[in-house]
C-alpha cells in the first residue's frame, strides 16, 4: 500500500503524539480514508521526513505515533533561484509545478518593462504557487519545499540573491555566448536564473543586469516559451551536477 505524505508547516505535539487537525484531518480521514494503524509520512519542507502510524482519529483530530525522523541531507547539486516574468492562466502553474520536480530551490516573479499580466492579490496568488510546491513536492519525495517569493520589479531583485556570484540571464538576442559556456565557468555555490516575458527583455533592462552581475547566454536558435525555457535551463543543470 502507498504511504502517504503530508506537508505540516511546524510539528504539533501532544501527550507525545504529533496531532494534524484542519486541512490535514480532513486530507487523511476524509479523502483518504485512513483509520488507526494506517501508515502516514510527514515532511515538514525543511529536509525532515517523520515516519508515522495514525494511533486515534477524534474530535477532527488525528493523533500519530512518530515511529522515526529521517534527515535528507543537502543536494550536491547547487540550489537555483529562478526570476521568471509571470505567465498568463495555467501555464504559470504548470511551471511552477515542474520546476518543483526539478529541484528549485526559490522561485521569484519579476516585473519586467514588457511583463503583460498583472497580478492584483499577490498574497493569494502566492498561497496557490505556494500549494502548487507542497504538492509537486510531495509527489516527487522531495523533503523541502521551494521558497515562493511575492512578484517583485526587476531592480527590487537584488536584496533576494545578494549572495549568488552565479548570475546567468537566458536573452535571445545573445549571439556569442552559449548556456553550456556558463555552465563552463561555474563556481561552487548557488545559481540566480532570470528568464523575461514573451516580449523579450528590454536593451536597458539587459544592460542593468550585466551591470550587476549577470552574464547573458541563450539555448541556441531556437526560441522557447518562457514556460519552456526554465525547464530546458533546469534540465540541463540537473544532470550536469547529477553526475558529480
Amino acid at each position: 500500500m502507498e504511504i502517504r505524505r503530508v506537508y505540516v508547516d511546524k510539528l504539533k505535539m501532544e501527550n507525545g503524539m504529533a496531532l494534524l487537525a484542519g486541512q490535514n484531518h480532513k486530507y487523511i480521514a476524509i479523502v483518504l480514508r485512513k483509520c488507526p494503524g494506517d501508515r502516514i509520512d510527514l515532511i515538514d519542507g525543511k529536509g525532515y521526513l517523520y515516519r508515522c502510524v495514525i494511533n486515534n482519529i477524534k474530535n477532527k483530530k488525528i493523533y500519530l505515533q512518530v515511529l522515526d525522523v529521517i534527515h535528507k541531507p543537502e543536494e550536491k547539486r547547487p540550489k537555483v533561484t529562478l526570476c521568471i516574468s509571470p505567465i498568463k492562466g495555467h501555464r504559470m502553474d504548470w511551471l511552477i509545478e515542474k520546476a518543483t520536480e526539478l529541484n528549485i530551490e526559490k522561485i521569484l516573479p519579476t516585473i519586467f518593462k514588457r511583463t503583460v499580466i498583472k497580478i492584483d492579490d499577490k498574497e493569494k496568488k502566492c498561497e496557490r504557487w505556494r500549494k502548487i510546491c507542497i504538492e509537486a513536492s510531495r509527489q516527487t519525495g522531495r523533503f523541502t519545499i521551494p521558497e515562493i517569493i511575492e512578484p517583485t520589479p526587476l531592480r527590487g531583485i537584488l536584496p533576494f540573491i545578494e549572495p549568488i556570484q552565479n548570475r546567468w540571464v537566458l536573452y535571445e538576442k545573445e549571439k556569442n555566448y552559449h548556456v553550456k559556456d556558463v555552465i563552463s565557468t561555474y563556481k561552487e555555490g548557488e545559481i540566480c536564473i532570470i528568464i523575461g516575458p514573451e516580449g523579450g527583455i528590454d536593451e536597458q533592462e539587459i544592460e542593468w543586469l550585466k551591470n550587476n552581475g549577470f552574464v547573458s547566454c541563450s539555448l541556441g536558435e531556437n526560441i522557447f516559451r518562457v514556460e519552456t525555457t526554465p525547464l530546458v535551463v533546469l534540465s540541463i543543470i540537473h544532470y550536469e551536477y547529477s553526475q558529480k
